[in-house]
């Protein structure tokens, strides 16, 4: 009887005892535990992140640091093609330069401004399905999807413009010698600021002739060269302020062009 009531009591010990031991596993212990598995994850990905960022900072500051040599091609971007039409600079420009080839540059005629547009690429065509002459009329349709008509190819990706991009198309004259015509033309591209595409080009002749009504006095080998092509203006994005150097001087006014009468307009302007 003793030894009964003893069993018993180990029996309910040992029982009570597990119930107690399952309960600190799975109030106590094992929630711990998962608490401190998700702070070492936490742990883990801020790291992760803290490189990420670091690498991050490491390409900025190398970025910085060459944030001068940006701003240099920037402004050489801007001017060949400016934010605006800026007609006047580039006209003096063109009169330096007729005034350094000899030629007498007679008219100068801008045109409003027009939003450039690419041409669409073209898409072939699908080819036709192969017609099997042999095949039963009378097979149903739908055993014929082996010889099915192929998908139509895709748009191919072509160049973008820039939103707002803008060319003025504009048609100049000059008159002169062959070699100096010619020469001027070369230079309008070479010697120039702007970006200036050249669209067509017409040389004509002339004859033993006075000066008048701004051209120049011609002899028998002289020619007309008229030149029409497209300057570009890209404008600022909206909400972008450009700031100003404040150690770069203010821009000096242009001087006079040696040997031509001021007073003598340009046609066209």
């Amino acid at each position: 009887m003793s030894e009964s009531k003893n069993r018993t009591w180990i029996l309910g010990t040992v029982l009570v005892a597990l119930v107690m031991g399952a309960l600190t596993w799975f109030f106590g212990v094992s929630p711990t535990l998962a608490a401190a598995s998700d702070l070492r994850d936490q742990t883990d990905d801020a790291r992760a992140q803290n490189d990420v960022l670091e690498l991050q900072l490491v390409q900025l500051r190398a970025d910085f640091e060459k944030l001068p040599e940006h701003r240099a091609t920037l402004e050489s971007l801007r001017t060949q093609i400016p934010t605006s039409p800026a007609l006047a600079p580039y006209l003096r420009e063109l009169e330096a330069i007729a005034t350094g080839k000899g030629v007498a540059l007679t008219t100068f005629t801008p045109s409003p401004a027009a939003e450039v547009v690419l041409a669409q690429p073209v898409v072939p065509a699908a080819p036709a399905a192969p017609v099997d002459a042999t095949a039963d009329a009378t097979e149903p349709a739908a055993q014929g999807d082996a010889t099915a008509a192929p998908a139509a190819p895709a748009a191919p990706a072509g160049p973008t413009v820039p939103a707002g991009m803008a060319a003025v198309p504009v048609s100049l004259t000059v008159v002169g010698t062959y070699d100096a015509a010619t020469g001027f033309v070369s230079d309008l591209q070479s010697l120039t600021q702007r970006l200036f595409l050249v669209s067509g080009l017409s040389v004509t002749g002339q004859d033993e002739a006075e000066p008048s009504a701004g051209r120049p006095a011609t002899q028998v080998g002289d020619v007309e060269i008229v030149v029409t092509g497209y300057l570009y203006v890209l404008p600022e994005p909206a909400g972008v302020v450009v700031p100003a150097d404040p150690a770069e001087p203010p821009a000096a006014l242009p001087g006079a062009v040696p040997g031509k009468n001021p007073f003598v307009p340009v046609q066209g302007v």
